[in-house]
């Protein structure tokens, strides 16, 4: 008798990476702010965390006012939090963060 055994291991860290919101605050004319969105341009082309949300919130923005107030100084800034608990924790990075560091940040929620 033939048995095929399919793993499901892969397309469950998928759907896992798919409930990390990942934020990064940035402005423009921020060199460190550049580095930060190739950084995250190259991460979320990955397969394995295309599917996480993934946005850009510029400070400077009046809309976004309330960001400024705390990073107007500290840009560029990595949220990644559970997008459906928001209110939980969050963890951060500041100002220079690699692929690794920012694949690692979001396993954490996996």
């Amino acid at each position: 008798m033939f048995v095929l055994k399919r793993s499901f291991h892969s397309s469950k860290a998928v759907l896992n990476v798919a409930n990390v919101k990942v934020t990064l605050f940035s402005k423009q004319q921020c060199g460190l702010c550049d580095t930060a969105k190739s950084v995250m341009d190259q991460v979320v082309q990955q397969p394995k965390y295309r599917s996480c949300k993934y946005e850009i919130v510029d400070i400077m923005d009046p809309d976004n006012k309330e960001w400024y107030d705390k990073y107007c100084f500290d840009v560029p800034v990595l949220h990644v939090q559970n997008a459906e608990k928001e209110t939980l924790n969050v963890e951060k990075l500041f100002h220079r963060f690699d692929e690794k560091k920012v694949q690692d940040l979001i396993e954490k929620f996996t």
